[in-house]
């Protein structure tokens, strides 16, 4: 099973994802990462180059096989040690903004929306720093985080099938994974 992880930056979809992922014992794999290996620049870079549009296009190929990779391995293709591999998948907070990358993870995972307030993301975001995150540069930092969270709230929400704080993550994936074995 492949649990697509969405949310606004600094919601905790890489930094939760991972750990849990460790603790479960589940594959992990964070969309930005993917990008920036593949591409050989950073995400910073690709949007200064290609604008956001395209670096969505991009994205949305990482995505889009990693997903069609795990996809197969739950369609009975298994690993060498004949179990089926489980993926945390955390994506970039705007990926579901991307029409096709909507429908693909709606489609073919379990889309867990990590949902914060516009007050919690503003202090992790503060916390964590705003290097490589292109969306938010040379913006007033809490103004931004609102009118983008304003305007992807819908996606997130559409695409989700669960809606979870970020302490109830791994609740919810370890409910999942229960009910698929």
């Amino acid at each position: 099973m492949i649990f697509t992880l969405i949310g606004f930056m600094g919601c905790g979809k890489s930094s939760i994802g991972k750990h849990i992922a460790g603790k479960l014992g589940c594959d992990f794999a964070d969309s930005d990462i993917l990008v920036e290996k593949g591409e050989g620049m950073t995400v910073t870079e690709i949007f200064s180059r290609y604008g956001e549009t395209g670096f969505r296009e991009i994205e949305y190929r990482y995505i889009d096989r990693t997903v069609r990779s795990y996809g197969d391995r739950a369609e009975g293709k298994k690993d060498g040690d004949g179990k089926a591999k489980n993926l945390i998948f955390a994506l970039g907070g705007g990926a579901v903004t991307y029409e096709a990358t909507a429908t693909l993870i709606k489609e073919r995972t379990f889309p867990v929306y990590i949902k914060c307030s516009p007050e919690e993301l503003i202090a992790n975001l503060k916390e964590d720093g705003t290097d490589g995150r292109p969306m938010l540069a040379g913006y007033d930092l809490e103004m931004r985080v609102k009118q983008l969270l304003s305007e992807r709230e819908a996606a997130y929400g559409n695409c989700a099938r669960l809606i979870v704080s970020p302490s109830g993550l791994e609740e919810a994936i370890v409910k999942g994974l229960s009910a698929i074995r």
